[in-house]
């Protein structure tokens, strides 16, 4: 026992701050994420009712009623935030990020107005609502919410800034390592959470009875409601013995997961009978995830490329007279479960490698022409791949192909490279919209896109092909492909 924890409290740049007592209002985290919701509502039904009054102003020069779009608004209002919430977008954490998450709101709300089209269609309520009124609301709503969004941000952060949130108040044990992890002290901090103190020991060869005596004489010295013990979880026989000297306290004891099981318990927690498991490793699609997303691919591709017609043979006729050469590139590709196929681009360069060898595009590279240097910024020579989609080779969202020779090469660097293969590959997937796209010229790169991919096959779903779709949109419009 030591009569003093002092050596044992963690740096004083670690330290809370002290709380300003005078401080009369304060916020549970709760209210906060039900004023959020309620903001997105009210920003989605007043957008309604602003897309009403200007349709009626346009088509008849009036401000008739608009009760009919109100009501659409609040259908369209509450599919949105039922969505929100199942995706933790009201969380304490989420409301106090530094971006507004527009692509979760883009792709949360068009799914909703689709929804809300199929509905009209099936109530057959179309002919109460008119089309020019739901393309303005379309359009309109998603601003309303981001600056909703942003407003409710601003407050959010400024509650937890001055500590008008209800917190709850912890004191962290553990090594040095863990305890003192500025991002798990963060996440912590996001999440409503005060760090009372810091108790790190050394470990193993502490002294675990002078740790645990510095934790209970802090607990008692001042309100504490949780303590959470910081431990790498191969150490059981000090994470008993901490635990044997915390039972004095009444208080409740949560073992945080260390460095290593975070990322791996971020995946779906399952059951095998009453045997808890951590699904490391998902299965292939199941048939009704493949159906959904074969159903979900067609639709997309079939209608881009209806639409993209005069664009593309715009396209293939500006290839043809920039230089000598076929309009499309073709060259053999790994597809799902390893199986070959031939991969559309327009062809962008004098050259068409597909063998052993094939060099990656680089920037400046000579061998690209006038129009392909164009055609490869902004993305259009990737268009003739939805040829691919209609065929089955490939999906809108998906890990990237590579030309076999890449394939090859890395099968044999990268343990994990053919798990990349349990999908079918895609125009655009995870790893393009988090900046793991163009050449890879070390083994690094490569596997940074490579985590990327395994982490689009662990998390597949519906919604993240649409917000990867719509995060793939606007980094196109930037232009920063080579």
């Amino acid at each position: 026992m030591v009569a003093s924890f002092e050596p044992y409290r963690a740096h004083a740049r670690h330290a809370p701050q002290p709380i300003d007592r005078r401080q009369t209002l304060t916020l549970p985290v709760p209210l906060l994420s039900l004023a959020a919701c309620l903001a997105d509502i009210l920003a989605i039904m007043s957008a309604a009712a602003a897309a009403g009054f200007l349709y009626h102003w346009a088509a008849f020069g009036t401000l008739g009623p608009v009760d009919g779009c109100v009501a659409a608004g609040a259908v369209l209002a509450s599919l949105f935030a039922i969505r929100m919430h199942a995706r933790g977008q009201y969380a304490l954490e989420r409301l106090t990020a530094r971006g507004l998450g527009v692509a979760d709101i883009l792709s949360t709300w068009f799914i909703a107005a689709a929804i809300l089209m199929g509905l009209a269609f099936l109530l057959k309520a179309g002919s109460d609502v008119s089309r020019g009124f739901f393309v303005t609301l379309v359009a309109a709503g998603p601003l309303a919410v981001c600056a909703g969004r942003a407003g409710v941000r601003a407050l959010a952060r400024r509650a937890v800034r001055e500590h008008r949130v209800v917190e709850r108040r912890v004191l962290l044990i553990g090594e040095r390592g863990e305890a003192l992890s500025l991002g798990l002290q963060r996440r912590l901090r996001d999440s409503g959470t005060r760090i009372v103190d810091v108790i790190a020991c050394d470990f193993p060869g502490g002294d675990i009875e002078a740790c645990a005596a510095a934790a209970i004489g802090r607990a008692r010295a001042e309100r504490v409601d949780q303590i959470l013990i910081c431990l790498n979880w191969s150490r059981f026989g000090e994470l008993n013995e901490v635990l044997a000297r915390l039972r004095v306290l009444p208080l409740p004891v949560l073992l945080v997961a260390d460095h290593g099981l975070r990322s791996l318990l971020s995946n779906p927690l399952t059951q095998i009978g009453s045997v808890p498991a951590v699904e490391v490793q998902r299965s292939p699609l199941s048939l009704g995830e493949q159906a959904a997303k074969r159903l979900f691919d067609l639709a997309v591709a079939a209608c881009a490329l209806v639409a993209l017609l005069p664009l593309l043979a715009a396209v293939a006729v500006a290839v043809r007279l920039d230089s000598p050469g076929p309009v499309l590139f073709r060259q053999t590709r790994i597809g799902f479960s390893g199986r070959r196929f031939r991969i559309y681009k327009f062809r962008t360069m004098t050259t068409l490698d597909d063998g052993a060898v094939v060099r990656q595009a680089r920037r400046d590279d000579a061998r690209i022409t006038r129009v392909g240097r164009f055609l490869r910024s902004s993305s259009i020579d990737e268009l003739p791949q939805l040829l691919n989609v209609i065929r089955g080779d490939m999906s809108l969202v998906g890990p990237r192909p590579h030309a076999l020779a890449h394939d090859d090469e890395y099968t044999r660097l990268i343990a994990n490279y053919a798990f990349r293969h349990h999908v079918k590959p895609g125009i655009t997937g995870l790893a393009q919209v988090s900046g793991c796209r163009g050449e890879t010229p070390t083994v690094d790169h490569m596997e940074r896109r490579v985590e990327h991919d395994i982490a689009y096959v662990n998390r597949w779903s519906l919604w993240l092909d649409l917000k990867l779709i719509v995060m793939t949109a606007v980094q196109v419009l930037k232009h920063d492909a080579y």
